[in-house]
């Protein structure tokens, strides 16, 4: 069984014969906005090569879903740059950016033998209001990143605000996670169906786990995880087909949910 909840940050809260005269009328063709897609591997395990190649190679060439056309168009070892200095040419260029990588509360390991990687709470503004970048969807695929909820006491939603300036949703996890498994390639399979982009994301993480002989993590969580996202109430029905207008950013009307 599948177990979510939601919250509100707080209230307040898209011939032959004669010549004849041919007459040639140029009518318009409807072509689907074009949405590019970015994936980065965290310079550790293999495993995180397999599960970002995963994801996009179900988007090596232009795959139309409702009113866009989505593609992959970076595929990188993860660098802190890409997501702070340079954010812009990288991860907040895209429209969707898929990352693989060992994880802790708001942070993103980029590479295991120097130890580098990025506190998202420091992290600039991704999405189309504050900088000129272009991020709706941010989906972390790594153990316990994106804390929420039941994970902290209180106020969950402040330590994102610094990124969701724009940004739409992020998904991933909030618990411990098992990778190199059917969720990658299923959640964009589920994507390309225009489903809506959480639920795909828990739906994926739900069919791949066994309630059966169920192995369980060390934090109690059961293989492969519990799924958590984080939007805002006018987002939450986003699909890559359909999604909203950006939203304002900040605190204002955001919304969380969580797998227990």
């Amino acid at each position: 069984m599948k177990k979510i909840i939601s919250y509100l940050a707080h209230p307040g809260y898209r011939v032959c014969g004669a010549l004849m005269m041919l007459s040639l009328v140029a009518i318009p063709r409807s072509f689907a906005a074009q949405r590019e897609i970015g994936g980065y591997v965290d310079q550790a395990e293999d495993r995180f090569v397999r599960n970002v190649w995963n994801f996009i190679k179900n988007f090596q060439g232009w795959q139309t879903v409702g009113s866009y056309q989505w593609k992959y168009t970076q595929y990188y070892w993860a660098e802190p740059f890409e997501f702070t200095t340079n954010d812009n040419d990288f991860v907040d260029r895209m429209d969707l950016s898929y990352i693989a990588c060992h994880g802790a509360p708001y942070y993103i390991q980029t590479k295991k033998a120097t130890g580098d990687g990025v506190d998202l709470r420091s992290a600039p503004a991704y999405g189309d209001l504050a900088r000129g970048g272009d991020l709706e969807f941010l989906i972390i695929e790594s153990c316990n990143t994106v804390t929420t909820a039941p994970d902290v006491s209180g106020d969950w939603w402040t330590p994102w605000t610094s990124i969701f300036q724009g940004l739409h949703e992020l998904v991933g996890y909030h618990t411990l996670s098992n990778s190199d498994n059917g969720i990658p390639n299923n959640f964009a399979n589920k994507l390309k169906a225009d489903g809506v982009i959480w639920e795909s994301w828990f739906d994926a993480v739900d069919e791949e786990r066994s309630w059966f002989n169920n192995p369980t993590n060390t934090d109690g969580s059961p293989y492969p995880g519990y799924a958590s996202a984080i939007m805002y109430h006018s987002t939450q029905n986003d699909r890559i087909g359909a999604y909203a207008a950006d939203p304002a950013g900040g605190a204002a009307d955001m919304v969380t949910w969580w797998q227990y």
